[in-house]
């Protein structure tokens, strides 16, 4: 009996230190603003597993000079490592997106990777054979927020999403108008 309850007290402090140190936000950070060790301050989190740890920045690694935030930032939020980047600042243009919510994870945040599709509306002269194809939109682009509530009677949130200034922003929303606006989330 005494043997177990060493054991089990020996695996209990085992556990009891199974955090892990990571950066939250001490203050609000618009997106865009630099960030730096000042914003910070190191708190332990316990994670499941290693994969969900990996999505935020450890305590032991600073955040590199001329950082900057590339989504708003709250205080007391954990530091995502892809709410932050040392790219230029401000290289990054915010596209709004209206999206149904059946057309976009139930679970979509910011931060997430996704890929936009443009699905073609089919009117009534057009039978199922001449119904155009899904087009890829944007390949790889970072959510930067999500709408809280679904816009008008169309059910629809707004997406806002980062573009790099390389993206025809014109070619993009030729393929997106009357069309249903899918995202599909990358595994990351």
């Amino acid at each position: 009996m005494v043997l177990a309850s060493v054991v089990i007290g020996a695996r209990v402090l085992a556990s009891a230190d199974d955090t892990v140190a990571v950066w939250q936000v001490a203050r609000d950070v618009p997106a865009d603003e630099d960030i730096d060790q000042a914003d910070l301050r190191a708190t332990r989190v316990h994670f499941e597993d290693a994969s969900a740890a990996a999505q935020y920045v450890h305590a032991g690694q600073p955040v590199p000079p001329g950082s900057h935030a590339v989504r708003d930032l709250h205080v007391g939020e954990i530091l995502a490592v892809s709410a932050v980047s040392s790219a230029a600042a401000g290289s990054t243009r915010q596209l709004p997106l209206g999206v149904e919510a059946t057309n976009q994870p139930a679970d979509l945040t910011a931060g997430d990777h996704v890929e936009v599709w443009a699905v073609p509306s089919l009117s009534a002269a057009q039978g199922p054979a001449k119904r155009p194809a899904p087009t890829l939109v944007l390949r790889d682009v970072t959510v930067l927020s999500v709408g809280s509530s679904q816009l008008g009677a169309s059910g629809e949130r707004q997406i806002l999403v980062g573009l790099d200034t390389a993206v025809d922003v014109g070619a993009v929303l030729r393929a997106t108008v009357g069309a249903a606006v899918v995202l599909v989330r990358l595994a990351g």
